[in-house]
């Protein structure tokens, strides 16, 4: 791989960083205009966390997906590499959040840190977390997200067969 092909995928990581969050937070957004409820800074809050589950997914994901697509020349391969990629990055990422503002909320009524007491609330913050954005969260994502999630996986795709058609 030479220099040039290195900052060509530096590029296209941070085109992904720069597209896939506002992507993200637009969901979130359509969501809340769906549900007709009035835009407010807690729905601005949920817009931000989920821009940051996308940044999150999109920086972890799309590298990973390029190393895997070095590996697996398949086009099913690659595809399927980006899509649970993306797709479980942004989830886990955008989960991860959701339990950090739970942690800052209900941080006032926790134990003295690192205590088992603590320790048992923090994870028990972290289950009721995970669940909410299980129930909620999610809803979010799907299935209004999936048709984003194969675009991405398919220029993903058409990218790394374009690539390959230059070495050869």
């Amino acid at each position: 791989m030479t220099v040039r092909s290195h900052k060509g995928r530096a590029l296209e990581v941070s085109i992904a960083a720069l597209l896939w969050p506002p992507a993200m937070a637009a969901l979130a957004g359509f969501h809340v205009l769906r549900a007709e409820e009035a835009m407010t800074a807690r729905t601005l809050a949920l817009m931000v966390i989920y821009g940051l589950g996308g940044l999150t997914g999109a920086l972890l994901a799309w590298p990973l997906a390029l190393w895997i697509a070095d590996r697996r020349k398949a086009a099913t391969a690659r595809f399927a590499a980006l899509f649970l990629l993306l797709g479980l990055g942004t989830a886990g990422a955008t989960a991860f959040c959701y339990f950090l503002q739970f942690r800052l909320y209900y941080a006032a009524f926790h134990q003295t840190p690192l205590s088992r007491d603590w320790i048992l609330e923090t994870l028990m913050t972290g289950a009721n977390a995970g669940y909410l954005f299980a129930i909620d969260g999610t809803r979010i994502l799907l299935p209004a997200g999936l048709p984003l999630l194969v675009a991405a996986a398919l220029i993903f795709v058409r990218r790394r067969s374009r690539e390959d058609s230059r070495a050869d």
